[in-house]
């Protein structure tokens, strides 16, 4: 089975593997200095198959910094922190969390590089279909305006197609 749906929506690749649309991270301040530790853009969203395992994570880095992020998925709305502030969610919005996925090793091409977590093996449950997420830098990006990176998430899904 091959279901190719284009424009932000999730494509069923195979039976029932699935690939999110690339994201770019929203609300990313361009040209401000970030710190270990912050949230690095705003929350958005991926749609997803409603139970599935993640199995692989993408990070386009458009800005060719090759910096740690972290991908930390809820199956609920969640309380976002503002963007180049400390992450710091609740304790009530950690009960929502599915998962956090490092992105840490690159491959540098001349102007830009990607890193690519495989085999995470991470199953989920996401009622409405959909997994929240918020991204953490773990390093001192600084963005410039039109390279904001972009992530991805592939899905096994428990979905019949």
């Amino acid at each position: 089975m091959l279901k190719v749906t284009l424009f932000n929506k999730t494509v069923m690749v195979a039976n029932r593997v699935a690939a999110s649309p690339y994201v770019a991270i929203p609300g990313i301040g361009t040209g401000s200095a970030y710190a270990s530790g912050d949230a690095f853009g705003a929350k958005f969203t991926f749609d997803v198959p409603k139970s599935g395992v993640i199995e692989a994570a993408v990070l386009l880095d458009l800005d060719d910094e090759g910096i740690e992020t972290e991908l930390w998925l809820f199956d609920r709305d969640f309380d976002a922190t503002a963007d180049n502030a400390a992450f710091d969610p609740s304790d009530i919005d950690l009960l929502k969390l599915v998962a956090v996925i490092s992105l840490t090793n690159f491959a540098n091409a001349a102007s830009n590089q990607v890193a690519i977590n495989n085999g995470l093996n991470l199953p989920y449950t996401a009622a409405a279909g959909k997994l929240y997420c918020q991204c953490v830098t773990r390093g001192t990006p600084n963005i410039a305006a039109n390279n904001i990176p972009l992530v991805q998430l592939r899905i096994i899904s428990h979905e019949v197609p």
